[in-house]
């Protein structure tokens, strides 16, 4: 730009007569100063307003995915209160989304809950031009965390507030946190199951142990016959049992667990989920008696409903299900909770409970006594999503 010359100063000099006495100038002296105040305060706002003008209209005009996601206000696409809340580090998940280009977005509370909403935006060309869609979104989480595992899944963990004071001093800290694991499909995120059962049911829990192992602190989850064992005290309320190995190949093993009284032979399936060198640690992925079966299509969950459906199952014995939450910690069940048994074997189950937080993984125990002696005992273990809505997160657009 060129410089503009400036006009010689003009100086008038001051009238002696008037040095005493106040002229109507003077008397607006105060008012010219608050006009000068707010003329620089609208000043700022239009500043700030062209400031928000251009950062919006730059992502508008974004010709990339990696332009629109680097250079949106993301304040203005998700529900955000400036006095209370603050947003993390942004950070690019593109490995969470199969290559699409998405990113992370955390939004933590300064209150004291520290809550926490997380939410994922990815990116995808519409006639050719970019444009941002909301593909995950969870508020509100009591002292949440949000990270993501090493199968490149979403995991979200939460405070369970429904653990009493007196259950929380027996729990280790990770054991009083909700986990829950996400994984894409078909362009949305939905919550999967850890294949895990036992000695944890979540990824979260899983890889904490695992890195404690790696950390060089000895765990019983390292012995697949150890870990059967003492899952048969946990779950089953066996005081003893007998455990053969029955094959082992380093990555998955095969145990028989073994009761005398009444007789139960239940085959467990152990295998190193996260790790498969010599630290990976044990976790079994099934356990049941070889002559009953649950269909997986009839398993459903429902709000505060869980129904299954199977066969194989001896009608002369005293049938029972029972529930596990997060904590592997039983479940009290309704009085209406119901499980019957056919004379072809097919039996068919409806438990009901409340007071738990919504989709938290969970196990369902089946069993079957029999009456009397010589007839052995049937038994299976799986995971469940308790309390599931089983719905994928919304998806909502923005230009």
């Amino acid at each position: 730009m060129g410089t503009t010359k400036q006009r010689p100063a003009i100086i008038i000099p001051p009238d002696p007569s008037l040095s005493t006495r106040t002229t109507p100038h003077s008397k607006r002296r105060g008012p010219r100063i608050l006009t000068a105040l707010l003329s620089a305060l609208a000043l700022i706002a239009l500043l700030h307003f062209l400031a928000s003008s251009h950062l919006s209209s730059t992502a508008a005009s974004s010709s990339s995915c990696q332009e629109l996601l680097h250079n949106t206000d993301y304040t203005k696409s998700i529900s955000f209160r400036s006095k209370t809340q603050e947003i993390g580090a942004i950070q690019e998940v593109d490995q969470l989304t199969g290559g699409q280009p998405a990113v992370l977005l955390p939004v933590s509370d300064t209150g004291s809950q520290h809550l926490l909403d997380v939410y994922i935006f990815v990116c995808m060309l519409q006639q050719q031009k970019p444009t941002l869609a909301l593909r995950f979104a969870q508020q509100g989480l009591v002292q949440g965390t949000v990270s993501i595992s090493n199968a490149n899944t979403l995991l979200i963990s939460q405070l369970d507030p429904t653990i009493t004071p007196e259950a929380s001093v027996l729990m280790l800290p990770l054991q009083q946190n909700i986990y829950r694991e996400y994984r894409w499909y078909n362009g949305a995120f939905i919550q999967v199951r850890f294949p895990g059962l036992y000695p944890v049911n979540n990824r979260g829990q899983a890889e904490a142990l695992q890195d404690q192992a790696n950390n060089g602190q000895s765990l019983l989850w390292s012995n697949p016959v150890a870990t059967a064992q003492q899952m048969a005290r946990d779950l089953f309320q066996w005081n003893a049992s007998q455990v053969i190995s029955q094959s082992n190949d380093g990555t998955t093993a095969q145990m028989l667990l073994m009761r005398q009284n009444p007789h139960l032979e239940v085959s467990v399936t152990l295998s190193r989920l996260l790790q498969h060198d010599n630290k990976g640690l044990w976790f079994v992925t099934k356990a049941q008696t070889p002559d009953i079966a649950l269909a997986p299509s009839q398993l459903q969950g429902t709000a505060s409903t869980i129904t299954f459906r199977g066969n194989g199952m001896s009608g002369n014995s005293q049938s029972t299900a029972s529930l596990f939450d997060h904590t592997l910690t039983p479940i009290p069940l309704s009085q209406h909770s119901t499980v019957r048994v056919s004379q072809d074997g097919t039996f068919t189950g409806t438990l009901l409970y409340s007071s738990i937080i919504p989709d938290q993984p969970g196990l369902l125990l089946i069993e079957n006594i029999p009456s009397a002696g010589g007839t052995p005992g049937q038994l299976l273990l799986t995971g469940v999503l308790l309390d599931s809505t089983a719905q994928p997160a919304r998806a909502m657009i923005y230009n």
